[in-house]
């Protein structure tokens, strides 16, 4: 779903790049007022319902796997069927995520945009040791036992995670470095 959502977001405002507008002018809010011209009312209020579903769905699924990572780790009881008395640390560390990220949000003045590029970096840099460390269960044949990956899937696989690795340094040196990739195309 997310990443249905992700490209939905990029077709809806594929308009507003065409027109020769950039990212850069925009807050977030403001993607959903700059497409009504565009897109409709209608339109621009499914881009803002979509925008906030992502966001939703973005800050369950960090808070609950940090929670449940919390768990593994500390050994504690994690998980959502849980009584609250039962899966206290569980519960605190979901909690202590959801409080952060919104006292994050309610610090006046604070560029929003420039914070969700700098967290989607900081994904992107993860990214990479996880899948690596995917690969290697899925092909560990003690935990997998006949359900390791086949050749083929390996080798897809590989191909998927060089190329997400790369496209992340990419991103990763957009955002920290925008003026780089101006600089390598001459201008």
């Amino acid at each position: 779903m997310a990443a249905t959502a992700a490209v939905a977001t990029i077709i809806a405002t594929a308009p507003l790049f065409a027109h020769h507008m950039t990212a850069e002018n925009f807050q977030g809010a403001e993607f959903a007022q700059a497409l009504q011209p565009l897109i409709g009312r209608f339109g621009a209020a499914l881009f803002a319902l979509g925008i906030v579903e992502a966001g939703m769905v973005a800050s369950v699924t960090i808070s609950m796997s940090s929670a449940y990572a919390f768990g593994e780790v500390a050994r504690r009881p994690h998980s959502l069927n849980l009584p609250v008395g039962q899966g206290k640390a569980f519960y605190s560390v979901l909690f202590l995520c959801a409080a952060t990220a919104g006292a994050i949000v309610l610090i006046p003045g604070l560029p929003l945009v420039y914070v969700v590029l700098l967290v989607n970096v900081v994904a992107v840099l993860a990214m990479p040791p996880a899948l690596v460390f995917l690969f290697m269960l899925a092909n560990d044949r003690e935990v997998m036992g006949d359900l390791v990956s086949p050749t083929w899937a390996n080798i897809l696989a590989t191909c998927v995670v060089v190329f997400l690795t790369l496209a992340g340094v990419l991103f990763g040196v957009s955002v920290i470095a925008p003026n780089v990739f101006a600089l390598l195309g001459g201008k």
